[in-house]
């Protein structure tokens, strides 16, 4: 009995057997409804049931339905590969123009990393050998003077790359050179138990709200003063933008440091 049940089982789970039980359930709704619905004798329901469906809708139609569609499912699935192929494959064109890239600019890097590392491991080799020649002058007085000035030289230019290496940071923005309006708008901002800058946009005046504070409030010249300090904030990252349009700010982490450093 068990292998009946699964030999049926595995009949209506086929593409095609359900396909049919789908479009039988579809053609003949109604007669479902009906026969669900009504109350009465089984006969009443029965005729009910039988007035709505026939035997085009209860077998022809569904067994006709599942064939055509179990038919030509390979067919649409075909039909859509052929669509999808051409951006799929130009999707995994640029995937992998993206990683070449990215490899070809990792081996110029190290490439560039060794070079560099070359020419300090062949500087301080010079370095060494100038030392050597130092310590061999006779005379002491020359080999002092001389040595204090191979340490001048190699302080400045020690210096030099220094800040050659930190000259990214050269003209960025920094706490300690934040404008007096922008101390100000972040001092009230901190001092707000929300830390929220709201910059309503507004027919009859511009201003800048932080809490209780009002700041640009005497003119446009003056308002386009505090515009810039928020600006400013934004780009040091001490408040970030919540609105998604440029009308609501909050105080980010670092925000509130530099709130409490200043």
């Amino acid at each position: 009995m068990k292998d009946v049940i699964d030999a049926i089982s595995s009949r209506f789970k086929s593409p095609y057997f359900g396909y049919a039980i789908l479009a039988f359930f579809v053609l003949n709704w109604r007669g479902i409804f009906l026969l669900v619905a009504i109350k009465g004798t089984p006969e009443v329901r029965l005729a009910a049931f039988d007035s709505v469906t026939n035997l085009w809708t209860l077998v022809v139609f569904p067994l006709l339905a599942g064939a055509s569609v179990a038919a030509s499912t390979h067919w649409v699935r075909y039909a859509f590969g052929l669509v999808s192929r051409k951006p799929l494959e130009g999707m995994d064109y640029i995937a992998l123009e993206a990683e070449h890239k990215k490899t070809i600019r990792q081996f110029e890097l190290e490439q560039s990393r060794s070079e560099l590392y070359g020419v300090k491991e062949k500087e301080l080799i010079d370095r060494a050998k100038r030392d050597e020649q130092v310590a061999g002058i006779e005379d002491a007085e020359v080999k002092e003077k001389l040595a204090a000035q191979l340490e001048a030289l190699r302080q400045e230019r020690d210096n030099l790359s220094e800040q050659l290496k930190n000259q990214s940071s050269v003209g960025q923005p920094s706490i300690g050179n934040l404008s007096k309006e922008a101390t100000e708008i972040l001092h009230a901002a901190a001092n707000d138990k929300n830390g929220t800058i709201i910059k309503p946009k507004t027919i009859g005046g511009s201003s800048i709200q932080v809490g209780n504070t009002s700041f640009g409030t005497e003119g446009p010249r003056d308002y386009a003063k505090y515009e810039k300090a928020l600006e400013e904030l934004i780009i040091m990252g001490l408040v970030k933008d919540v609105s998604t349009k440029g009308e609501v700010f909050n105080l980010t982490h670092d925000g509130w440091q530099a709130a409490d450093k200043l």
